[in-house]
């Protein structure tokens, strides 16, 4: 068996290991691979497009005039020329397809109605009569003149 010597102070003769430099290094190589690793995202942030969700769909607003002969237009195409119709089919329809494409793209649908000062008041009625049917909120009027 093997005697251990002891110096005169009472500790042990055995070489020792110095890692404090091992440690820097460790320290310099984690601190490397946090510089140039690349983060993957977590499954929640993830951008996910579901079927029938339409991202990024800007609409414009629609513009509805009434003129003074009684016809409507929308958009400057004639939608309803017969002046003694007072539903207004086709601008309703219009309307509702205006209405479900602003809700596809999250936003409210803004219509502005334009009438001619000289147009009946029963003809800007009508189509007041078809936003509230369709249930459309966001309307501007125009094109009023005061005397």
């Amino acid at each position: 068996m093997r005697r251990k010597r002891l110096r005169g102070n009472g500790e042990n003769d055995s070489p020792k290991l110095d890692i404090s430099s091992l440690v820097d290094v460790s320290f310099l190589l984690l601190v490397f691979f946090l510089a140039v690793m690349t983060l993957q995202k977590a499954e929640a942030d993830l951008e996910i497009e579901l079927p029938g969700q339409a991202k990024g769909v800007v609409i414009d607003h629609l513009e509805i005039v009434v003129r003074a002969d009684g016809v409507i237009e929308v958009n400057e195409e004639v939608l309803e020329a017969v002046v003694e119709r007072r539903k207004l089919p086709r601008l309703r329809e219009r309307l509702e397809g205006y209405k479900r494409l602003a809700a596809m793209s999250q936003r409210e649908p803004l219509i502005i109605v334009k009438a001619d000062d000289e147009s009946e008041g029963q003809r800007l009625v009508d189509v007041m009569n078809c936003l509230a049917e369709a249930k459309i909120k966001q309307v501007t009027l125009s094109g009023f003149q005061e005397e």
